[in-house]
């Protein structure tokens, strides 16, 4: 090697360790600098020489590259928990927000005004002739009304705004989607080049976190350097290409935004993330005014009156008639959305099924009458119930999303009083009923309820086996059996509205929760208040009604009777005596009236609104807690991954010490070898 060879030995030991300095350096000026990893020089010793009697000889050292002190695990990690972070703050943004709308159970909420308006009843039904106190009854009912509306409207207003914040999100994704494209460019001209992309590195994994946070993004790290993105099952970075997220107001959401690959129809199906926990906050749900998926309480009932006429007694038939005409007068009182369905059966197949659409078709009802009217007699030796059965499974005149009820009115068993029915028919029956989603009540003869001809097969199968209910045909009083049957439809709706299964659609759930309170307590009052008379002694007519007769009474939708100028009209009695208050009695006890329900059972509506309040209040703790859990499991995972990419002050001036000192061995070295080489070319020059 000779003395030319140690000065190289000695060049690359200050190469290297200028090197070092640098690098050192670099780390302690970025030592602020958001996802800065230190770096380390990956010094190794150069090749070996042979040299003849003296063997393999080291000619210095050489540097490999600059290697980052990363742990793409740890960052693993740290995205699995970060993704989780931003659903979670999200939702618990949410649930503060709708606390402070409803501000309850401390603040000035609708249990305030709930509370008021009962008050004033009962104050009526202390003076029922006042006219000042009817004036308080339609004022606290405004009140009511007012806070109704006003709740509604927030929750509405908070359901846009996360619906807009949803644009934003997807924008800002956006962002971090092409520059990633960018960077990935840039980081395979730098590395095909031998040059060092660290750096680049840093901003893309800033990047990566970012994005994960935001849409619970994942990442494959190619051989050459390159990340290809995956957001919500679709590839949304491949190498150097993007693909664009759109936001666009659908048919299929009713205009709220859904997330999409841009120019093309395929939904991103966001598992996790920011994005995420936006979406289950404003819903993901058909958003138009009026859907049951966004709150809105489904009030639908199709309604099938089905009439065995094989009883050859005209008085039986006359009454049923007049008792189906009363019947179809009474419904208007629930405030139901109702269509009804008449069919009529004896030993043949069920004949002339007339519909009546109240909203649509026949208002008055006059076709639907007439059908009832024109009902004959029609002897037979046995009756076919399997025809109803089988009308009722094919027809296409139930609505979407309506509860469906069927009421026979029979003197006879299930398939004559002279013919047994086998077990297997009335489960055959049971299940095409079920399948349909009937109900089904029976108006018979308690002879028939428990039996069937020779068999011990009766009615009660049925209506127990599809939830229905048995009622008396032998009843002297049909009005009242009608209402009954009124009462018991009405009250199982009711109980349908009021279910309560969470989605997971925060303000969706939330607003169903509110619309059943309001609704069935609005229908309710109404039923109560139409009954009763006025100081006027005319009939009364419903207390609440809706601002778009369109959709159900809901929030939002609420007003109180606008003939309520005339005061006169707010009724207090139930006949025209002076000093009648019952009725003002009766709607002031419906605070305390179980005409709710939920998983508990029976409630009143105080206590289902506290049911409301106390779930809301549940769920809003749980979110909170699942929170504060996920930022610390965040934090320290973040902890963990920085105790081993952070700069350390102390380790780097430890390096810049070890650096400086090896730099200058390996100068002092160099002056040595080239003092030596100087003296001999002097001498060599003397010769």
């Amino acid at each position: 090697m000779g003395l030319f060879g140690s000065l190289e030995i000695a060049r690359s030991g200050m190469f290297i360790n200028e090197k070092g300095l640098y690098v050192t350096g670099h780390n302690i000026t970025n030592t602020n600098t958001e996802g800065y990893v230190r770096q380390e020089i990956e010094p190794t010793t150069s090749f070996y020489k042979n040299i003849t009697g003296v063997g393999q000889v080291g000619v210095g050292t050489d540097i490999q590259g600059i290697r980052q002190i990363r742990h793409s695990f740890l960052d693993g990690i740290y995205r699995n928990e970060v993704e989780s972070l931003g659903n979670y703050q999200v939702k618990d943004k949410t649930y503060t927000d709708i606390e402070s709308i409803v501000d309850e159970p401390m603040g000035d909420g609708l249990q305030n005004v709930l509370n008021q308006f009962w008050d004033s009843w009962q104050e009526l039904a202390k003076d029922p002739d006042s006219l000042t106190v009817r004036a308080l009854v339609r004022q606290r009912g405004e009140s009511l009304t007012r806070q109704v509306n006003h709740t509604g409207s927030q929750l509405n207003k908070l359901q846009d705004d996360i619906n807009q914040e949803i644009s934003v999100r997807v924008d800002k994704a956006n962002e971090y989607i092409k520059q990633m494209s960018m960077l990935n460019k840039e980081i395979l001209e730098s590395e095909v080049a031998s040059d060092s992309s660290n750096d680049l590195r840093d901003k893309r994994n800033v990047l990566m976190d970012n994005l994960s946070k935001l849409a619970g993004a994942k990442f494959e790290e190619l051989k050459d350097g390159q990340v290809n993105v995956e957001i919500g099952g679709q590839l949304m970075v491949n190498r150097t290409e993007y693909f664009k997220m759109s936001v666009e107001e659908t048919s299929e959401y009713g205009g709220f935004y859904m997330p999409k690959i841009e120019n093309t129809n395929i939904n991103l199906d966001i598992k996790n993330g920011e994005i995420k926990g936006l979406l289950d906050s404003r819903g993901i749900v058909f958003g138009a005014t009026g859907s049951t998926e966004n709150g809105s309480p489904n009030t639908k009932v199709d309604i099938n009156l089905v009439i065995d006429n094989s009883d050859t007694s005209t008085a039986y038939l006359d009454k049923i008639k007049n008792s189906v005409k009363n019947y179809v007068k009474t419904l208007n009182s629930t405030g139901l959305d109702y269509n009804i369905r008449l069919i009529s059966y004896s030993d043949t197949a069920a004949k002339n099924p007339t519909v009546w659409d109240k909203d649509n078709i026949n208002v008055d009802g006059s076709t639907f009458y007439s059908a009832i009217d024109n009902l004959a007699n029609s002897p037979s030796v046995s009756n076919a119930f399997s025809n109803v059965v089988t009308e009722l499974n094919s027809t296409d005149d139930f609505r979407e999303g309506a509860s469906k009820y069927a009421v026979v009115f029979t003197k006879e068993s299930i398939d004559g009083n002279e013919v047994d029915v086998a077990d297997s028919d009335v489960e055959n029956y049971i299940k095409s009923l079920k399948d349909k989603g009937i109900n089904l009540s029976v108006v018979s003869d308690p002879l028939y309820y428990e039996n069937s001809g020779s068999e011990t097969v009766g009615w009660k199968t049925l209506t127990d086996g599809t939830g229905g209910k048995l009622y008396d045909i032998n009843s002297d009083d049909y009005s009242s059996l009608m209402q009954t049957i009124n009462y018991d439809i009405n009250t199982d709706k009711n109980d349908k509205i009021d279910e309560y299964k969470s989605t997971g659609n925060i303000i969706p759930d939330l607003k169903k929760r509110f619309n059943a309170l309001v609704n069935v307590m609005c229908r309710e009052v109404n039923k109560l208040h139409s009954t009763g008379k006025t100081l006027d002694g005319k009939e009364g007519i419903d207390f609440f009604t809706a601002i778009d007769k369109t959709l159900p009474l809901e929030m939002g939708n609420v007003q109180i009777n606008p003939e309520f100028s005339n005061l006169n009209n707010i009724v207090s009695s139930n006949g025209d005596e002076n000093g009648d208050n019952k009725m003002a009695l009766t709607v002031a006890n419906l605070r305390n009236s179980k005409i709710l329900s939920d998983d508990s059972g029976p409630l009143s509506i105080d206590d289902f609104y506290q049911s409301i309040i106390t779930t809301m209040g549940t769920e809003a703790a749980e979110s909170a807690r699942i929170n504060e859990n996920q930022e610390k499991l965040v934090s320290s995972a973040d902890d963990f991954r920085k105790s081993i990419t952070d700069v350390s002050m102390d380790e780097e001036m430890s390096n810049m010490m070890k650096y400086k000192y090896a730099y200058g061995a390996s100068s002092r070295m160099m002056n040595v070898i080239n003092e030596m080489i100087e003296t001999v070319l002097s001498k060599i020059g003397k010769m």
